[in-house]
């Protein structure tokens, strides 16, 4: 099953361009990405491009599966919901 979800979210360009999309129209988001990358800016100049591009790797990588994990317990519980309505 997580095999599937992984084939299903994890590189599936149609995902990636509707979460963009998304992102867009969430108020704050522009104002948060640009504070990000002003810092990020200050932490490259910090640390160096290799070590910074490593960081943001292993980051992006985590988030990935946290963000995984937060979709399938909300997709459980809708299905627990869904379940328990339809009884």
């Amino acid at each position: 099953m997580q095999e599937l979800f992984a084939q299903l979210f994890w590189g599936n360009e149609d995902v990636s361009h509707a979460v963009v999309c998304l992102c867009e129209d969430i108020p704050g988001y522009h104002s948060a990405k640009t504070a990000y990358e002003q810092v990020l800016s200050q932490v490259r100049e910090q640390i160096g491009f290799e070590l910074c591009d490593q960081l943001l790797s292993r980051l992006a990588e985590c988030s990935s599966y946290e963000a995984y994990a937060y979709y399938a317990v909300g997709l459980g519980l809708r299905e627990t919901i869904f379940r328990a309505l339809c009884g």
